[in-house]
């Protein structure tokens, strides 16, 4: 049996045929380090809240069927206890901007679910994040700045129908892209 990685700062060192550890680590620390820091605001954390979900995928790699959605959740996991054990959980505050997810938040809900709230905030100004330029200026037109598709396309240039049928296919992408992470609507 191939000799198992004893430290994690060796990464040219092979872990062996059958795990894909380090394809997965390759595509996914940056996005998660990211996500994790959303969460914690704290970078060291989050590159432990990281670095720990890696470690136990190597453990559960052959149990684990989804292993994007997985380390999301991992990670989301390790956050929110973190964030409980050192007693962060806090309201939501700056989050306003993002009303369309924001419902009503009673002062007295759940830290828990105020914490997955936020999570799905941010999960999506992540998302959004990534997008091109011109698929995110559609978003905000739309959804932040509520402009009908008329206004849009006088804006942008682009005809009615073509607006509509861009914001389809990036709303569409988003939406897949984030089942796929693990999110469900």
């Amino acid at each position: 049996m191939p000799e198992q990685q004893d430290s994690p700062d060796l990464p040219d060192q092979p872990i062996g045929p059958e795990s894909q550890l380090g394809e997965w680590f390759e595509k996914l620390e940056k996005p998660l380090m990211i996500y994790a820091y959303q969460t914690l605001n704290d970078r060291e954390e989050a590159m432990d809240m990281v670095q720990e979900a890696f470690v136990r995928f190597f453990k559960e790699e052959e149990k684990v069927r989804e292993p994007k959605a997985w380390l999301y959740r991992t990670t989301r996991n390790l956050c929110i206890s973190h964030l409980r054990k050192h007693g962060r959980m806090n309201t939501i505050g700056e989050e306003e901007q993002m009303d369309f997810l924001e419902g009503s938040v009673e002062k007295s809900e759940d830290p828990a679910k105020r914490m997955e709230r936020k999570e799905a905030r941010l999960r999506v100004r992540h998302a959004l994040s990534i997008l091109s330029d011109e698929s995110r200026e559609l978003i905000k037109m739309k959804f932040d700045k509520k402009m009908s598709y008329k206004q849009i396309a006088e804006k942008s240039g682009l005809s009615i129908s073509n607006v509509g049928y861009k914001l389809h296919i990036v709303i569409k992408n988003l939406s897949v892209e984030m089942k796929a992470e693990g999110f469900a609507s």
